[in-house]
């Protein structure tokens, strides 16, 4: 029974009756089809064993709805009204492709659409997003469906929902000796028994608040989502443009389709401004600051320009970086690498505030620091984390206005000389990326290239790894098991090599390699031919030599 508070009311109803007695709107900019297969499946499969079990209800939780214009818009429920939308489509074609037509026509009636007298327009019962309605009218509410190709990873995640669905079904009916008649119950299992709370609220202001209270009372709901409907709830008569910045912000980002991507944009990006923020914090701290509309404007506003710039950190094949130099474009796809994503709220803010010449000495100077890090420990990624969003903090509110300023702060904390030399001597990397990396640019300062910490050539079909002391010993090696793991993994154990010669080497004796390593264009590797034999003092002595030239590869 409805419960009316100031012209909000909160039902208890089937989904089934949610969907069949609403004309029901995804607002335009509101988020696309998110749910992977796992989570179809999961609905799907909860729905039949309730049924199969001949439960009075299940409860998939609440649906927030506020009133519109046109149709009333879903604030929260998107999702599940979509699956559930599909699964209906499903037993409708089921119905089509047994000819009962009738049955098929009045799934179609109930639930999906209706249609216009007088223009014989198919009304849909559901529409989606703006980018994801013209595909799902057309695959999952009009029959026959209209053909077309998804160009969203929304698109194809809706298929492959459609495709679980039908699926199901099948599997529904396939012990059953009246398939007909168990599709229907199925109906009015829908209509009665998936219980949703349905929250009707009289304008979006409303909505926000109910979304908002309905999370504190223990639903789990995206902090992207609270978010949004955070700041569209502070946007008041501009609430357009908020919902178009972040729409604008979740386009950049979206074509991961990683909703944690986005939650790590936003907390990356509030610590680039304000020091080091946890997950669990975020919403909090947003809310503390952003307390008026004009707030909520300009933060929005802010949030496409970082997401523009958070996007091209991570692909450095962007036209962003047509405004900065191939150093620095070669320095970022480096950092990339090393997959230390503690940095971003740091980089941000540099981008933001350094021009580009600052950015690219600044990038540069983060890449022996990463290095260095990396090779020395001593921080952990909680504490470097802490690190460089103090850092940022400092760069955007102007404290920090260069990267000799940045260095003097940073100083305090990276590894001096003395201290990466001494760790460099002792390094073992079971990360072969990161020792192939390592001595590619040792090789370029051999040689005396410039920028010799640029990321070396990625294809490992052309140039790969070697263990001069192998992986796996054999009767020509003599080196116990327990020293044999402590030195195997020692950069000065690693080589590199042309791919071809690499599987040629295999587990030969020392005596047959120093002949291909002799050969080797790697000056790096073919020194170390000069050996007379291949043991841990080898080993040794190899990569006291090769932390003299990480001093000169990675310095501060």
């Amino acid at each position: 029974m409805a419960r009316e508070i100031s012209k909000l009311t909160i039902d208890l109803d089937g989904i089934g009756h949610t969907i069949s007695d609403n004309k029901l709107a995804v607002p335009l900019n509101q988020r696309s089809y998110a749910w992977e297969d796992s989570h179809v499946n999961d609905l799907y499969d909860d729905l039949l064993t309730s049924i199969r079990n001949s439960e009075d209800e299940y409860f998939i939780g609440s649906i927030v709805i506020s009133s519109g214009q046109e149709r009333d818009e879903v604030v929260d429920g998107q999702q599940r009204l979509a699956t559930i939308t599909i699964l209906l489509a499903a037993i409708r074609d089921y119905f089509f492709s047994t000819d009962d037509k009738d049955r098929a026509e009045d799934i179609q009636n109930q639930y999906l659409s209706s249609r216009d007298r007088r223009s014989q327009e198919v009304i849909p019962n559901l529409k989606l997003n703006i980018n994801d309605n013209n595909f799902f009218y057309n695959l999952i509410i009009l029959n026959p469906p209209n053909p077309i190709q998804p160009t969203r990873a929304s698109h194809d995640k809706i298929k492959r929902a459609f495709s679980i669905a039908k699926g199901k079904v099948q599997s529904f009916i396939s012990t059953t000796t009246n398939p007909s008649e168990t599709l229907l119950d199925l109906c009015d299992f829908i209509d009665e028994h998936i219980k949703v709370i349905l929250v009707k609220v009289p304008d979006h202001a409303n909505a926000f608040t109910i979304f908002e209270t309905l999370n504190d009372r223990g639903l789990e709901l995206a902090i992207s989502d609270l978010l949004k409907n955070y700041l569209l709830g502070q946007a008041d008569n501009r609430l357009n443009e908020v919902q178009e910045n972040w729409t604008k912000m979740y386009t950049l980002l979206e074509n991961t389709e990683n909703e944690e991507l986005v939650v790590t944009f936003l907390r990356q990006f509030w610590s680039s401004n304000y020091g080091l923020t946890r997950e669990r914090d975020l919403y909090n701290k947003i809310k503390e600051k952003i307390t008026s509309k004009q707030r909520a404007i300009d933060f929005s506003t802010q949030l496409v320009e970082a997401a523009r710039t958070y996007v091209a950190l991570i692909d450095t094949n962007s036209s962003f970086w047509d405004d900065y130099s191939f150093a620095a474009k070669n320095h970022m796809a480096t950092l990339n690498l090393f997959r230390m994503t503690q940095m971003r709220p740091l980089l941000l803010s540099i981008f933001s505030k350094f021009n580009a010449r600052e950015v690219e000495k600044s990038l540069k100077f983060l890449v022996s620091v990463s290095v260095r890090f990396l090779i020395y420990g001593g921080l952990g990624g909680g504490a470097l984390e802490i690190q460089f969003s103090e850092r940022a903090k400092e760069v955007s509110s102007g404290e920090i206005k260069n990267n000799d300023e940045l260095k003097e702060k940073l100083n305090r904390v990276i590894p001096s000389d003395t201290q990466f030399k001494e760790a460099f001597k002792n390094a073992s990397v079971s990360k072969h990326y990161l020792s192939r990396y390592y001595l590619m640019a040792l090789e370029k300062t051999k040689k005396g290239e410039e920028h010799p910490e640029f990321i070396p050539n990625a294809d490992t079909s052309a140039v790969n790894l070697e263990h001069v002391m192998p992986k796996t010993l054999n009767d020509s090696w003599e080196i116990d098991p327990e020293t044999h793991r402590a030195f195997l993994n020692r950069i000065g154990n690693l080589a590199i090599m042309s791919s071809k010669i690499n599987a040629d080497v295999g587990n030969s004796p020392f005596e047959v390699k120093k002949d291909l390593f002799n050969e080797s264009s790697f000056e790096l590797t073919k020194e170390i031919a000069e050996y007379a034999t291949w043991n841990i003092e080898a080993i040794t002595k190899r990569q006291e030599d090769l932390a003299e030239l990480a001093l000169n590869t990675w310095p501060i």
